[in-house]
């Protein structure tokens, strides 16, 4: 696997955008649309996909973090 340089900045613009959008989703009230994967609807929402989201950006920071106080 390649390593990447990854920025503390993006990853924060990343996680603030994606609180923006599940907000958004949660005000208009489309965060209980089905997901459609492949043209197959799921039993997950675009409220779970973001939350995924949010979960692997939150994931990549503490990967940021560790590996700075590793050095």
């Amino acid at each position: 696997m390649a390593n990447i340089e990854v920025y503390e900045e993006d990853i924060s613009q990343a996680y603030f955008d994606a609180q923006d959008l599940k907000r958004t989703l949660e005000a208009n009230k489309i965060d209980k649309y089905k997901r459609v994967n492949g043209g197959s609807d799921n039993e997950e929402t675009t409220g779970d996909l973001i939350e995924n989201i949010l979960f692997h950006i939150e994931n990549m920071y503490e990967q940021i973090q560790d590996n700075n106080n590793e050095s």
